[in-house]
């Protein structure tokens, strides 16, 4: 009973400190789905219809919208910062302002790209649609595996990667999503909403500390990135 208190009042707080600030501008609409599975996670598919109109931006034409996205999980018990594999341990932000640190890029161990789904060949794995002015993007997660007390939130951004755009490697938008892990594995439902500013400090932070690792673990770094508009 103590556990799950001290779960609910500290996800309550932390809830609070994620709905600060004013809310980013997407250039084109967020469309999020998510539900708890089995397994201490959920499934998660998110879409993105790339409209430079909606955040009055210059038109651009992109031919390919991916994704980057960041985690953080966070034991509530002790506040240490959990990952899935060594390689985001290693890439995890930290000595930054408390709100940035423990974040970090998403991708499984062994690939080379940052780009969330992107296969060491370029391609991309079946989890990922990439979008366009007329196809949306779309991001499939199913986070699992999480134990009891854990805090697991993401920032997920599309990007244009098409190199001859007027727009490439802009981001295009921020969508925060969460959910909890409770006492026997107990999974909240997820908290989805357009992603606040400083959710755009913790991703820059995020891709600089992804970019200062590349070089020395052979894996390639992200281009200078700027925000649409």
């Amino acid at each position: 009973m103590t556990q799950r208190k001290s779960l609910t009042a500290l996800a309550a707080l932390a809830l609070l400190m994620t709905s600060c600030g004013p809310a980013t501008t997407p250039c084109g609409t967020f469309n999020f789905t998510g539900s708890p599975h089995t397994n201490r996670g959920i499934n998660v598919s998110l879409d993105f219809d790339f409209d430079p109109a909606a955040c009055s931006a210059p038109a651009c034409t992109c031919n390919t919208v991916a994704w980057v996205q960041i985690v953080r999980i966070i034991d509530i018990q002790t506040g240490n910062y959990l990952s899935p594999n060594s390689d985001q341990t290693n890439r995890l932000v930290t000595g930054q302002a408390a709100h940035l640190n423990g974040w970090a890029v998403d991708r499984i161990s062994g690939r080379d790209w940052g780009y969330y789904g992107r296969n060491n060949n370029g391609t991309f794995a079946s989890y990922v649609t990439t979008g366009s002015n007329s196809t949306d993007a779309v991001l499939g997660d199913t986070p699992s595996g999480w134990p009891d007390s854990s805090w697991f939130d993401a920032v997920s951004v599309p990007v244009c990667i098409d190199a001859a755009a007027g727009c490439n490697s802009e981001l295009t938008g921020f969508y925060y999503w969460l959910f909890t892990v409770g006492t026997g594995g107990t999974v909240s439902d997820p908290y989805d909403k357009i992603a606040v500013e400083w959710h755009r400090d913790a991703f820059d932070a995020s891709v600089t500390e992804w970019n200062a690792d590349a070089p020395g673990l052979g894996k390639n770094s992200f281009p200078a990135f700027a925000r649409m508009p």
